[in-house]
């Protein structure tokens, strides 16, 4: 009896239309899908291929993050990516095409750790763009924070696929 179990490649490719929030078309996410094919099978020469010398040095350090990384560098106009929360903040205010998201509050905050701004924040986006939510996706190897805005409705689906894959995501909280 046939299985409608979805492959590998589907649900690599239902997890970057879902990072993209269907942004991308058919054929920029199969060829995603290909490099990280590619990448699970040769990971240090698919990297130097793909991305230079050097990104071979994830598939030595980190060879369980190969996937999550070429997800990232393929969708980083998509990433925020930051040291800080401020200027996290700033980059989660210009993906938007008509920001509405307050400035950040340097005066007037009461933020005691990083999870009391990721708390705000999402009181904020559920206010001005409640179709939003901030995760953590992958391991950023130069910064503190590497995050992507993606859908509220499609976020425990987008975990869900994250945890089949083996991959690192989580809600910013």
């Amino acid at each position: 009896m046939p299985t409608d179990t979805p492959t590998t490649e589907q649900k690599l490719a239902t997890l970057i239309d879902l990072l993209s929030c269907g942004d991308q078309d058919e054929h920029e996410i199969a060829r995603i899908v290909g490099i990280c094919h590619q990448a699970q099978q040769k990971p240090a020469e698919t990297l130097v291929e793909n991305y230079g010398k050097g990104a071979d040095q994830v598939a030595q350090y980190d060879p369980q993050g190969v996937t999550a990384f070429v997800i990232f560098v393929e969708l980083e106009d998509y990433f925020a990516v930051s040291d800080t929360v401020d200027e996290l903040h700033e980059q989660v205010v210009e993906a938007f095409e008509t920001p509405q998201l307050p400035d950040f509050p340097y005066d007037s905050n009461t933020f005691q750790t990083v999870s009391d701004y990721f708390q705000w924040l999402d009181a904020q986006l559920l206010i001005h763009h409640p179709a939003y939510r901030l995760m953590h996706f992958g391991q950023s190897y130069t910064h503190d924070f590497q995050t992507i805005l993606v859908r509220r409705d499609k976020a425990e689906s987008l975990l869900a696929l994250c945890v089949d894959l083996n991959l690192e995501a989580e809600y910013c909280e």
